[in-house]
């Protein structure tokens, strides 16, 4: 007879539930990539390998036994892009301690106030813009496509950047704090099929860049001057000057685990 007081001691139920903690963070990880159709067909590969084992189908185990030896060679080449993507996010998880930045109420508050008329007048002016502003992961990959600027963040400069048919204005540009890094900088495009086909290059190199980084981004289209906020490869797209000033305000003065996305839905579903 299974003797459970023996089998439920604290080392195995920590180890349960670090496994099914690391389950959980594989599969939000693989959620809407490439690499779901790659798990499923991984698993297909294994099923069939048991039952012509099983059935004594010497060659068509020995051909499954040499796929998925190529399988090992291929898989990490053919996927790179989300291998460094799935570790990136591994690496930014807040299970992971880290020095997080957190900027005083009179700081953040600061560099709003120079970013909210910006985007206000560039929405009502349906100038283009792409705004990424840097957090815990460094973007110098980034930055360095780029002009570097190095300049202090102001309303004024924001505006001169991106007028129209400048060489600055295509491009994105990069913030660390109050601090102008770059501008024209050239932004991953997320392969996210499930993105709204209306979307245009800005919003889509909002969202990869979201996804790749913990940086927050900011969009203006110039087709509808709607202003739109990306992070952790999501994008709430045309909200509110108000909204976006509390978001940013938020999410600049500490680090917190919950995304803004997730924190304007829930301020959402509290109101209906």
């Amino acid at each position: 007879m299974v003797d459970w007081t023996k089998l439920l001691n604290p080392i195995n139920i920590l180890d349960i539930v670090i496994v099914a903690i690391l389950i959980y963070k594989l599969i939000t990880i693989v959620k809407g990539t490439r690499a779901v159709q790659l798990i499923k067909g991984i698993l297909l590969l294994l099923v069939l390998s048991v039952l012509s084992s099983v059935l004594q189908l010497t060659t068509v185990n020995w051909i499954l036994t040499q796929v998925q030896t190529m399988l090992l060679v291929a898989i990490p080449i053919v996927f790179q892009p989300e291998l460094r993507r799935a570790l990136e996010q591994i690496g930014n998880s807040s299970l992971i301690p880290g020095n997080k930045k957190s900027r005083s109420d009179m700081e953040a508050e600061r560099i709003v106030n120079q970013l909210l008329p910006f985007l206000a007048d560039a929405s009502r002016k349906k100038t283009g813009v792409l705004l990424a502003i840097q957090r815990e992961v460094g973007l110098n990959e980034y930055v360095n496509t780029g002009i570097s600027i190095s300049g202090k963040l102001s309303t004024q400069l924001l505006g001169n950047i991106f007028i129209s048919n400048t060489p600055l204005h295509d491009g994105a540009v990069i913030l660390d704090g109050d601090t102008i890094l770059a501008a024209s900088c050239y932004l991953p495009l997320s392969e996210n099929k499930n993105i709204n086909k209306a979307l245009g290059t800005r919003h889509r190199a909002a969202i990869g860049l979201s996804e790749v980084s913990d940086a927050i981004v900011c969009v203006v289209s110039e087709e509808t001057g709607a202003m739109s906020i990306a992070e952790g490869g999501q994008l709430m797209y045309n909200i509110s000057e108000e909204t976006l000033r509390s978001l940013l305000l938020e999410r600049l003065h500490q680090e917190e685990s919950k995304s803004i996305i997730q924190k304007l839905r829930e301020e959402l579903g509290g109101r209906a």
